[in-house]
């Protein structure tokens, strides 16, 4: 390519470089005018913000089961919110497990066993073992502490490491994880030592970390809270009545009137502005399914008017 298609190369190699320039320049100056969308009130960017997150999950395989999934997703974040669960870790654990599970096998088969014993690894399975060993290390020690301590330290101690939660989401997210496990194990029992060695070690982890946390609230160690969940459900069930209209009238009707139903009643906003975000939302999807020649779910008003 180099030597018959010089020109194509440097085209390729400048179109990267000025691409750099150009979006780190577009980054400074519209840093400011993007801040400013933060002083808009959430109300009014909700069924814009659902809508890109539906055109968003729908173009991954053009099907519906992707929203039908985005509601199971939304579900698990839900819960994980309302328990105090971590958001962040089950999210990065879809983005680091593709390339995690490839390295391994490939590390499996070039050195079988002995890829556990390399001095790399071995550091990062400590790390690993003493971030799950951590928190148990540091009430030992609280409590090894605590009779030493007397008046104002025995109740500052308390203040700087409250006791453990748990309540009906943590058990339902509990007994969901451990059933999900054995489910999990069962699936991949049949598998080669090399195909299933990865996912049975997953699996193992996360069934070792739900038996923990349920052992921890058995005790008596954790103590039981309410945890109310009925209003993120109503919204969910919203999300999914949404899809189910979306799947019928076609996305573009429901997305406009949608957007248009819910700034004027919800976000109790006039008319006129109701109707200008609403246009703007099928504006914006008319074009892209022009420019980039997508397809939405299209329903029987889909049909009739687009």
């Amino acid at each position: 390519m180099i030597t018959t298609h010089l020109d194509l190369t440097y085209t390729i190699i400048w179109s990267l470089a000025l691409a750099n320039i150009l979006g780190a320049a577009l980054c400074l100056m519209l840093a400011r005018p993007v801040a400013q969308l933060t002083r808009i009130p959430f109300v009014l960017l909700a069924p814009v913000i659902t809508t890109l997150i539906l055109f968003a999950a729908f173009q991954a395989t053009r099907s519906l089961g992707d929203w039908y999934t985005l509601v199971a997703v939304g579900a698990i974040g839900l819960l994980f919110k309302q328990a105090g669960w971590s958001r962040p870790a089950f999210l990065i654990g879809f983005v680091l497990a593709p390339g995690a599970e490839t390295y391994f096998y490939q590390s499996v088969q070039f050195h079988g066993m002995a890829a556990f014993l390399r001095p790399g690894v071995i550091i990062i399975l400590a790390l690993i073992a003493l971030a799950f060993a951590f928190p148990l290390i540091k009430r030992l020690l609280q409590r090894r502490r605590q009779p030493l301590a007397v008046g104002a330290d025995v109740n500052r101690q308390t203040a700087d490491s409250p006791a453990p939660t748990f309540g009906k989401i943590d058990l339902v997210l509990v007994a969901g994880m451990l059933a999900l496990a054995a489910g999990a194990w069962y699936d991949v029992s049949g598998m080669s030592m090399i195909g299933g060695i990865f996912p049975m070690l997953a699996i193992a982890i996360m069934a070792i970390g739900a038996l923990l946390t349920g052992a921890q609230a058995w005790k008596g160690q954790a103590t039981w809270v309410s945890q109310p969940i009925g209003q993120p459900l109503v919204w969910l069930g919203g999300l999914l009545a949404l899809i189910v209209v979306a799947s019928l009238l076609g996305f573009i009707s429901t997305a406009v009137l949608m957007t248009l139903c819910f700034i004027r009643f919800v976000a109790k906003a006039r008319w006129s502005a109701a109707l200008l975000i609403a246009i703007g939302i099928g504006i914006f999807l008319l074009g892209m399914q022009a420019l980039l020649n997508l397809h939405y779910p299209t329903g029987w008003l889909d049909a009739m008017l687009f």
